[in-house]
């Protein structure tokens, strides 16, 4: 194997395959990064079992074949020593099926190669009919929904998020039980009923690798697993395997009263309520409607102290003596999850769940479970 490529490109590549690498494994070629060369192609494949990423560059000026072959280079170096590299070109050799040499003008660094016979036999092969989303929808939808996906292995089925289409809308829902988040796409056209389970720590890595630029994303769904397409990048992903709980039920039809503000300055407001909380596993802080129907965002810590501050609404509540307490770091997740300056805080009564949306963020919904405080 012997090639050459531009430094740029090079790092674009090994940053977005390296989304794939395994920090912690038995398996020791899977730290590593695959290269396969052939006269009209390269490609680079990372693996971790979970999600496996391949970025494919097809024939260009950026880089030049003299002698295929394939081989695995320890992932984390090789990253290291094209980001310290200088110089524009870098060529790539391979010795003797376990030594890379990887040289500039002025550099030479010289890896052993990982096992390439071990490195597991990764299927990229799209099959069926795709789904088709454009990338910034998808990115910020994984934004807005994913961190509220569980982490408790106790509920595998909640550390997923559930996609779910009917007709020409897709659906992504994620909760751990205590909070949810709830986003609508509108796709391009109509698609037959499908639900599917993706792990919540895929996502996060694949919205890494997406833009903000309306592109499209082609999602297939083959057996057990997502093959999402997006420009030269193959991305699969496991998917968990069982039902998805049925959330329709969680949303309250009935409401007490409705807190509309601002979110910047309520993010402000709970974000130093809660400086005391921060410090304890409890992380409670109160909402109350005084009688006069002003609204008070309280924290109290026993050991430390206590904090009370008031906030305008840009409405008057319908109710007075009223009051609810929640996770503060859960109400400050989902208010910075709606691009809108003013959001509305639907409350049904002091234990029951409350729901947030956005001005102008119309296909957003978030839920909180309230909690007992004596």
């Amino acid at each position: 194997m012997k090639f050459s490529i531009t430094r740029s490109v090079l790092l674009n590549v090994l940053n977005d395959v390296s989304h794939g690498l395994s920090s912690k494994t038995p398996m020791p070629v899977l730290t590593g990064i695959k290269i396969d060369a052939f006269l009209d192609s390269l490609t680079f494949t990372t693996s971790n079992r979970e999600i496996s990423v391949q970025v494919k560059l097809d024939k260009s000026s950026d880089f030049e074949i003299e002698e295929e072959g394939k081989c695995v280079v320890p992932g984390k170096y090789f990253i290291e020593i094209a980001k310290k590299i200088e110089e524009e070109k870098i060529n790539f050799v391979l010795f003797e099926e376990n030594t890379v040499k990887i040289t500039t003008e002025k550099t030479d660094f010289t890896l052993v190669a990982l096992d390439k016979d071990a490195f597991p036999v990764i299927s990229f092969e799209t099959i069926g009919d795709p789904i088709i989303v454009k990338s910034d929808m998808l990115k910020k939808t994984i934004k807005q929904t994913n961190f509220a996906a569980g982490v408790s292995e106790a509920r595998v089925i909640l550390t997923g998020v559930c996609f779910e289409i009917n007709e020409d809308v897709l659906s992504v829902i994620a909760t751990d039980s205590y909070r949810l988040a709830k986003k609508e796409i509108r796709l391009d056209k109509e698609y037959p009923h499908t639900k599917i389970n993706v792990p919540n720590k895929a996502l996060e890595e694949l919205e890494k690798i997406l833009s903000d630029k309306s592109e499209d994303v082609f999602i297939y769904l083959i057996s057990n697993k997502a093959l999402i397409i997006y420009k030269d990048i193959a991305f699969i992903t496991r998917l968990i395997e069982g039902n998805y709980p049925d959330t329709s039920a969680l949303f309250p039809r009935d409401q007490l009263t409705v807190l509309k503000l601002k979110k910047n300055d309520l993010v402000a407001t709970v974000d130093r309520a809660s400086l005391f909380t921060n410090m304890d596993s409890s992380n409670v802080i109160k909402v109350v409607i005084k009688s006069n129907k002003s609204v008070q965002i309280a924290s109290n810590n026993n050991e430390i102290g206590k904090v009370v501050e008031e906030i305008i609404p840009l409405k008057e509540p319908e109710i007075n003596n009223f009051q609810t307490a929640f996770s503060a770091k859960y109400f400050i997740e989902a208010l910075k999850s709606f691009e809108s300056s003013v959001v509305e805080i639907k409350f049904t009564g002091e234990i029951k769940p409350f729901v947030i949306t956005g001005e102008d963020d119309e296909s957003l919904i978030q839920l909180i479970l309230p909690v007992r405080i004596f």
